[in-house]
């Protein structure tokens, strides 16, 4: 019960301030109007079923084994990697005309069942595990039992993500929650109409997270699930703390949330993984390694990147914004012909790619400061109680140079 209340709670400062965000109408919202993302109607939709399931667990004559919930998640993630195994020989099968079609489109129908019988409990055994992390960690408050907030997911469907851009500098203008599984045709139709009509570059692109709350996570894979899972929660946590309120302040305090919850849920979303089965535990990052290790003679898709973001930059900086655009399409093409099948290389893509310091299109030095407030914490959670705190990227510098000097 007092799950259900703080879950409550949050549920409803969240959709207040998703809706206050939104009520002022651009020209960009006007144009991508017919795929708006419905949060509140989502949240009606979804929350009262986690309650339900909650509930039913309370009052049932018995109550499941925590191997029986693991064995269960367990279960949902292997066939989750099926599906997908199944989808892709689909769409191959599709292309061909193949015979194979129907048994397929049958064995697919057959996953999606039985995925969705077990999604609630997966669901509440990702829940529980991380709660237990977090509790031992030492990291949110606790009344009782109960952590706040509550560790709340759901494994359903994500909407996609629209981003924008000015074209002559790269710097994320608006951004917006679109409806899941938008086609790649759809998405270019309203990239280039944003274009043509509003005079900014722009992207759809899909997410692996998003901290609504239940917050929505995709992975076909437990570790990232736990992963994803841990970095929304810290999202959804520091919404009560200065660094989550000001989060839209300006480009670094956002870009210092982002990154937080990447180095966050990476080392908790690890650890937990590696109790759960044993192996071993990724070391941190070291915070003077910039780039995973590159031989000369391979295409490497952050070393590539990176020097696109760099060229990019210098082209916008001396004023030219149609060579620059030509050079990402360009550039775009050699990523293909090395089997990354990025749709679209534009300001958006860094605007938004950039937003995590620690991604190869980002130019920020904000990864390698949080991993050295990292190792100057003597544990997890004294480097997420040492970053809450802030609320500008001054201050951050002034916490960084207090600690690292």
């Amino acid at each position: 019960m007092q799950r259900l209340v703080l879950s409550s709670f949050l549920a409803l400062c969240l959709a207040l301030a998703m809706a206050r965000d939104t009520l002022a109408l651009t020209s960009v919202q006007l144009l991508a109007a017919p795929y708006h993302f419905n949060y509140v109607t989502w949240e009606a939709r979804n929350l009262p079923s986690k309650w339900l399931h909650l509930l039913f667990t309370y009052v049932a004559p018995y109550r499941q084994t925590r191997e029986t919930s693991l064995a269960q998640m367990e279960e949902y993630f292997r066939l989750k990697g099926e599906l997908a195994g199944v989808q892709r020989d689909l769409t191959q099968a599709a292309a061909l005309a193949a015979e194979t079609q129907a048994d397929l489109e049958g064995r697919q129908r057959e996953l999606q069942r039985r995925l969705q019988k077990l999604r609630p409990y997966a669901e509440e055994a990702l829940e529980s595990l991380i709660s237990d992390a977090l509790r031992e960690e030492g990291i949110p408050p606790q009344l009782g039992k109960a952590i706040f907030p509550p560790v709340d997911i759901a494994m359903v469907d994500l909407p996609t993500y629209l981003i924008t851009s000015p074209r002559e500098r790269i710097q994320r203008e608006f951004s917006y929650l679109l409806t899941p599984d938008m086609p790649p045709s759809v998405r270019a139709e309203l990239e280039n109409l944003i274009l043509q009509q509003v005079d900014l570059s722009a992207i759809v692109e899909n997410i692996g997270g998003i901290s609504t709350y239940p917050a929505i996570i995709h992975s076909n894979d437990l570790r990232f699930a736990l992963i994803i899972a841990s970095h929304e929660w810290l999202h959804n946590y520091l919404f009560f703390y200065p660094l989550g309120r000001t989060m839209f302040k300006d480009s670094d305090v956002f870009s210092l949330n982002e990154t937080a919850a990447n180095v966050f849920g990476d080392e908790l979303g690890n650890r937990i993984y590696s109790r759960l089965t044993g192996k071993p535990e990724p070391p941190l990052p070291e915070p003077s390694a910039s780039t995973a290790p590159c031989p000369e003679d391979q295409f490497c898709f952050g070393r590539e990147m990176r020097e696109t973001r760099l060229r990019t930059d210098e082209l916008l900086a001396e004023g030219n914004i149609e060579e620059a655009e030509a050079y990402m399409e360009e550039r775009r093409q050699v990523f293909l012909g090395n089997g990354y099948y990025l749709r679209r290389i534009n300001q958006a893509y860094f605007a938004f790619y950039g937003t995590y310091a620690d991604s190869p299109a980002s130019v920020s030095p904000i990864y390698q400061q949080l991993l050295e407030v990292r190792y100057a914490s003597p544990s997890l959670a004294a480097f997420i109680h040492t970053v809450q705190s802030v609320s500008s990227y001054q201050e951050f510098l002034e916490i960084h140079q207090r600690l690292t000097s």
